[in-house]
């Protein structure tokens, strides 16, 4: 997490200037893959886009098989979306951009870190000259393990095709 302000980041909610990159360790946290679908699919990013003060200006949705949440059948779902918008309060504008996957299966899943049962990366910066290039320059060199966000997108664009 980086943030200007000492202090940190005290909530993603588009109105203060920050970056964060995260990932969770499925081995250490123990809980089945299907609830970090629900997590990536939901309300983990829901402060920063159903905010009164946001507006989504794209959001794609990359991968999407929800899980049975069946114990006795094993149906792992995976998620993986992407997305960018504005906020504003009072006069100070703000651009965010986000990506967030839950790798339950398939080609995502052996990408970054293996032992990750969550990706998320939110990146939030002052709405002036440059600030889109700047979003994309920061979701292009953020990594997981040796993938870039680029990468996981490529993989989960050739999985939609196959």
């Amino acid at each position: 997490m980086a943030a200007p302000q000492i202090g940190g980041w005290p909530d993603i909610d588009g109105n203060s200037v920050g970056m964060s990159a995260t990932w969770i360790d499925a081995t250490q946290v123990g809980v089945p893959s299907d609830f970090y679908y629900l997590a990536a699919n939901g309300p983990l990013l829901s402060r920063l886009t159903t905010s009164a003060d946001c507006r989504e200006r794209s959001h794609h949705v990359y991968l999407d098989r929800q899980p049975t949440f069946d114990v006795r059948r094993h149906s792992p779902g995976h998620f993986m979306a992407k997305g960018a918008g504005v906020c504003r309060r009072g006069t100070q504008a703000t651009r965010y951009a986000y990506f967030v996957a839950a790798p339950g299966f398939g080609p995502v899943r052996e990408m970054g870190i293996p032992s990750s049962g969550l990706y998320v990366v939110v990146a939030v910066v002052p709405a002036e000259r440059g600030a889109r290039h700047l979003l994309q320059q920061l979701m292009d060199r953020t990594r997981f393990g040796d993938d870039r966000i680029r990468d996981f997108l490529a993989v989960a664009r050739s999985a939609q095709t196959a």
